[in-house]
């Protein structure tokens, strides 16, 4: 759980940074991706998307390493995220012919990388889980049934439990108004 909690603190610290500096330095950010921002709605946009969405994912990732399940989650949110980065990176170098520039391929390489730790992350988390041996499941308790059907109860006679044994004065008498408290 170490490793997967190093990978998580480093994805969030990571990506909650590139959400601060799409937020403060959206030029800077998009200049770093060959992009040109001409008007407000595309700052607006690169804040919103680029830095909203990365906020929001890192703040998950966080949340996440509150309990081993959740951090499961994360790492696989983690490992499908990058992995689709990644794919759509390739497309686009093969759908557009492009060149990476520098940028581009340390994204690259980057997001490859974090999915290789998130990935390796998970299957030490996996292989710590199958080694805990699962605890013996207890069934419940379960009353038997009689083999032969119950008889319908008649007014004034005395459950069979009564007929053996008790005497009169320990069966409960029914209360009348008026009646003295026992």
């Amino acid at each position: 759980m170490r490793f997967a909690r190093f990978v998580l603190i480093a994805q969030a610290l990571l990506m909650l940074g590139f959400s601060i500096a799409y937020w403060l330095r959206p030029y800077e950010m998009a200049n770093l991706n060959g992009m040109l921002l001409m008007e407000n709605a595309s700052v607006s946009h690169m804040r919103v998307y680029y830095g909203g969405l990365q906020l929001g994912l890192g703040l998950f990732l966080l949340w996440a390493l509150r309990v081993p399940e959740y951090a499961r989650a994360a790492l696989v949110m983690l490992v499908i995220i990058m992995l689709a980065l990644v794919g759509g990176r390739l497309g686009s170098l093969w759908l557009d012919g492009g060149e990476l520039i520098g940028f581009d391929l340390g994204s690259l390489v980057y997001r490859l990388v974090a999915a290789a730790l998130a990935g390796i992350a998970l299957l030490r988390l996996r292989s710590n889980t199958e080694a805990e041996p699962e605890p013996e499941r207890i069934e419940p308790a379960t009353r038997r049934l009689a083999t032969e059907p119950p008889k319908p109860f008649q007014v004034g006679k005395l459950p069979p439990a009564l007929d053996s044994g008790v005497t009169a004065e320990r069966t409960p008498k029914p209360f009348r108004r008026g009646d003295a408290n026992p």
